[in-house]
């Protein structure tokens, strides 16, 4: 009898993504389409996507669509579920094992799931669904979050993927990560966009857990890289609205040849997500831009408008 054969199997590679964005105008050049995953290392406060900020696939609950039949009551082991004096849904989310059984029996949409396991392959084709207007006006494919770098295997496979036939690619992160798993994503990345929230690393480390020391050492090393970096800015009243920052800043991203700084003035528009994933409305005590405010900042910088952007532009 001959030698037995080996075949070789490749792995398949899944993510975790909560949405698919088409015609996606601020994440890049052109339109595009922005691929959003879950996972954050950050806790930032003012996070308009607290649903990416959980790895793992979730519910969220809409009490104002229960019908009070109680179908999900039944099927909830942990029996984190409950009903209010109104016989509307609510969530003891502590107590929540994400079984998904409560959603499956649900025929009224009081209960909602939050992320999907996709393949690269599956994840690839649904991006190149809008191919046709990433030509037409220069734009691409944007994988954000949550932080892409959480899941860089999975991301890296969907931009190689995506590169091979020609279509732009562009990662929104925060940078923190260990280098060599930013360099294994950006080695298919043809624009970066990266965060810089504040340059004191105490500062940093109060307001979103973690100091900030090596997301600005990988921002200095991506410098060394064939990438186009622009910098973002999550510009908050009260945590780095200070013009000497905000020049600093600037002077680093001249520092590291970033084509642009966005100053991307803190909006509100998240703020409902929180209660519906049983999280505390960290929005309290912040506020956004007064008009006359927003308007002394774009005046501050418009002689250096080539580089310095206020908002989306």
């Amino acid at each position: 009898m001959g030698a037995k054969q080996h075949t070789h199997i490749e792995e398949k590679i899944y993510g975790t993504i909560f949405n698919i964005q088409q015609f996606s105008i601020h994440d890049g050049p052109g339109m595009r389409t922005t691929m959003f995953v879950k996972g954050c290392p950050l806790h930032c406060p003012w996070c308009s996507n607290p649903e990416s900020i959980d790895p793992f696939i979730q519910i969220k609950i809409h009490p104002e669509k229960c019908r009070g039949c109680e179908a999900c009551l039944k099927v909830c082991e942990p029996k984190a579920l409950l009903h209010d004096e109104k016989k509307r849904i609510n969530l003891e989310y502590d107590k929540c094992n994400h079984c998904m059984a409560c959603h499956s029996v649900c025929q009224y949409g009081a209960i909602t799931v939050i992320g999907l396991k996709i393949s690269v392959e599956d994840a690839v084709a649904q991006l190149l669904k809008d191919k046709d207007f990433y030509n037409n006006t220069g734009g691409g494919v944007t994988i954000s979050g949550g932080e892409p770098l959480m899941q860089h295997r999975f991301v890296s496979a969907v931009f190689k993927n995506l590169q091979k036939i020609g279509i732009h690619t562009a990662l929104d992160t925060c940078g923190y990560a260990p280098f060599n798993i930013l360099e294994e994503v950006v080695e298919h990345v043809n624009l970066v966009l990266f965060d810089v929230k504040h340059l004191d690393p105490e500062k940093h480390r109060n307001t979103v857990g973690v100091k900030n020391d090596l997301i600005l050492e990988n921002l200095r090393k991506l410098s060394d890289k064939k990438v186009e970096i622009w910098l973002r800015v999550p510009f908050i009243p009260g945590f780095n609205d200070d013009f000497e920052l905000a020049n600093g800043i600037i002077a680093l991203g001249r520092e590291v040849g970033a084509t642009r700084v966005y100053f991307l003035p803190f909006h509100r528009w998240g703020e409902h997500k929180y209660p519906l994933l049983g999280l505390k409305n960290t929005y309290e005590g912040y506020r956004e831009f007064l008009p006359e405010e927003a308007k002394n900042w774009k005046e501050k910088y418009i002689d250096q408008s080539d580089l310095v952007i206020f908002g989306q532009g």
